[in-house]
């Protein structure tokens, strides 16, 4: 243990089980970063060299050492991943914030079991998204409706039975599968959404607060207007118009999104309306913390030196304040799975024939008004829905709370 962190330190138990959850989204990352710093080899050669060393061995002196602190955390020999920009840390130098954020939230027992309900989920998502799990959730039987949990259909012409885990729908489909695939849905739209919104509200933001004056009055104006709007009204309203102009539609299905992600219409419509519709407490946000900011020594000392209005704002201002985008990220998240559960419920989200926790809630509540009231449905979509809101929840305050330099320990 470094001299940066010479208190007592204690990672949670659960952290090892948490990080070997986390090792194909880390090789990902890993394979990702070596391609990008494949890529960039030609703008290093051109722009960053010097009288030190020519801008070709940076390049790749910089690949070799991201490719090898890859390596070294993949085979567990080192607890941190390299940065995407290849340079590593010297010796003597300071860890910085974001990984004492780190070490403290690897001491938080609810975090790393929130960290893992929630890669749990993802990797349900990505294989239903490619097929591999759940590839049949839009077929059904129909001497299978309103199976039972635990219950077989009747076999097939060559003797199969089937087995419904958590029962059937009206039209005999697998409820497990559709709850399954309704992951994907629910991805889809909280990560998309929620990083439209977050870089919308994190570039308005950082304008408004860093010039002031009438650039600060126009886009203070736009977010003070659309948040007079009810927001709930403001999305069916929208949606409405969306769903009703088969223009869009028609559009959308020659897109790269639907013809090689099946990311259908409907789904696309939602990730839109509520990208380009949240942003604005992000917006806020930024903009106060920007304020704040822009009068401080660092960046006064950097407006002497003659550095550009973009570099200050986008690598001098901006990395002090993201904690706080991150934790808005979050919430946003949360919020875009639930508004796709309402709109779905009253109609104007996803098609019907579509697997989503919303049509699932929605068909659900009529089945509970059934003679035989068929339960599950309902039961299992709300489970789904409920798991990874609370694991985000308990996520979020763990690392608002890991990334609160009042509370270092």
């Amino acid at each position: 243990m470094s001299d940066a962190s010479a208190n007592v330190y204690r990672a949670s138990w659960l952290a090892w089980p948490a990080r070997l959850v986390c090792w194909p989204l880390a090789a990902m990352y890993v394979l990702c970063g070596v391609l990008w710093r494949v890529l960039a080899l030609p703008f290093v050669a051109l722009f960053e060299g010097d009288a030190a060393e020519s801008g070709m061995e940076l390049g790749i002196r910089l690949l070799h050492d991201f490719a090898v602190g890859g390596i070294q955390y993949l085979g567990f020999q080192h607890d941190e991943l390299p940065a995407l920009s290849g340079r590593t840390r010297k010796e003597g130098e300071t860890h910085g914030p974001w990984w004492e954020a780190k070490r403290r939230l690897l001491k938080s027992h609810v975090a790393m079991v929130s960290v893992i309900v929630f890669v749990a989920y993802l990797y349900v998502g990505l294989g239903a998204q490619v097929g591999w799990i759940a590839p049949n959730f839009k077929d059904g039987q129909k001497e299978a409706e309103f199976l039972h949990p635990f219950s077989y259909a009747p076999a097939d012409g060559e003797g199969h039975e089937r087995l419904y885990v958590l029962g059937s729908d009206q039209l005999g489909r697998d409820v497990l599968d559709l709850a399954l695939r309704g992951t994907t849905t629910a991805l889809w739209i909280g990560l998309f959404a929620a990083t439209i919104s977050s870089i919308l509200g994190m570039f308005l933001g950082s304008l408004a607060g860093y010039f002031g004056g009438w650039v600060d009055d126009v886009i203070v104006w736009a977010y003070t207007t659309l948040s007079a709007i009810p927001y709930l009204l403001l999305l069916i309203a929208i949606s409405y118009v969306f769903k009703s102009n088969p223009s869009i539609s028609e559009w959308y299905t020659g897109t790269f999104l639907y013809k090689s992600w099946d990311v259908s219409p409907g789904l696309f419509r939602i990730i839109v309306i509520i990208g380009l519709t949240s942003w604005v407490g992000t917006c806020r946000i930024v903009r106060a913390e920007f304020i704040k900011h822009r009068d401080r020594d660092y960046v006064l000392a950097a407006r002497s030196l003659g550095f550009s209005t973009p570099r200050i704002i986008f690598r001098h201002i901006l990395p002090n304040v993201f904690h706080l985008v991150l934790i808005t990220f979050s919430l946003l998240f949360i919020g875009a799975i639930k508004f796709e559960v309402i709109l779905s419920f009253l109609g104007l989200g996803l098609e019907p024939a579509e697997a989503s926790w919303g049509n699932m809630i929605s068909k659900g509540a009529g089945e509970l008004l059934r003679a035989d009231t068929v339960w599950w449905q309902i039961t299992t979509a709300t489970v789904a829905l409920f798991g990874i809101v609370l694991a985000i929840n308990l996520l979020s305050d763990a690392l608002r709370d890991a990334l609160d330099p009042r509370l270092r320990k």
